[in-house]
């Protein structure tokens, strides 16, 4: 199987906390978004003591951060631009998955409908990569500042992510003449307080129409990807090791304005690699 990590940590130095959620949860690849902390002590950090260690493969972004436990031929550049980072990774068993990072354009300097031009230019680069590797296994993980309900998310020229299974399983639909594939967006199970875990991964309670909870950090799967997928094996976390992420019922900000996103994808059940 195949662990995600991804965490917007907004600056802070939370290296000890980093470190104890890679371990505790046994994970394969970590991204980081707005990430201070140097490359050479989080990997001293994340190493230490360690059989199975991480590296971190060339990156020319400087929005996303990437630790891998794969071996260094494991992880393919596609395309990097802009807070999009698209990397094919071929595990030493399993199958091969597209792994797009995101950390998209904040709502204070984007407009909703300038986010769904974003969103349709991001879902071109997927296509786009898509056909370069030769397969349609692709994960989106990331902040997109936007919630599963927005337009840049569930347009049919943006994301095109569903909350119904059965509906991602139909693999695309027809709009206006033109074939437009599926994402399945797990995070709609996620949304507000009877949900598992936490009301959402970020809050904010300004302006007069405010959702307080909003949940801009996701996972989107292409319908291949289903198979090796539980909803079991998604998690918010807002504790690391029994240490709360929360104060007051909402997100500590001592520790990052983002709550963290886990996923598992069981993936060695898929086709088998010779390193």
């Amino acid at each position: 199987m195949a662990t995600f990590l991804f965490w917007n940590i907004n600056g802070n130095n939370v290296i000890d906390d980093i470190v104890t959620a890679c371990h505790d949860n046994s994970v394969d690849i970590l991204i980081l978004a707005e990430c201070k902390i140097s490359e050479v002590s989080l990997l001293e950090a994340l190493n230490k003591g360690r059989r199975r260690t991480y590296l971190s493969p060339f990156n020319p972004s400087p929005k996303l951060s990437f630790f891998i436990r794969y071996p260094d031929d494991s992880v393919q550049l596609v395309y990097d631009s802009g807070g999009v980072s698209i990397r094919n990774i071929i595990p030493p068993v399993g199958l091969d998955v597209l792994l797009v990072a995101v950390h998209l354009p904040s709502k204070l300097h984007m407009k909703e409908n300038e986010q769904a031009f974003q969103s349709a230019r991001v879902s071109k680069a997927i296509e786009e990569a898509e056909a370069s590797v030769g397969h349609e296994n692709s994960l989106v993980i990331g902040d997109f500042n936007m919630n599963p309900f927005e337009t840049g998310i569930v347009a049919a020229d943006g994301f095109h992510a569903v909350m119904d299974k059965q509906i991602a399983l139909k693999k695309a639909r027809t709009v206006q003449g033109e074939k437009r594939k599926f994402f399945y967006n797990p995070m709609w199970s996620r949304l507000g307080d009877t949900s598992v875990g936490p009301a959402g991964t970020y809050y904010y309670s300004g302006g007069h129409v405010s959702y307080f909870w909003n949940t801009f950090d996701q996972v989107l799967l292409r319908p291949s990807l289903l198979q090796y997928f539980s909803t079991d094996q998604l998690t918010v976390l807002d504790s690391i090791d029994g240490k709360s992420l929360m104060s007051s019922r909402i997100i500590d900000a001592s520790i990052s304005d983002h709550l963290p996103v886990l996923l598992t994808l069981h993936i060695e059940r898929g086709v088998r690699h010779a390193i």
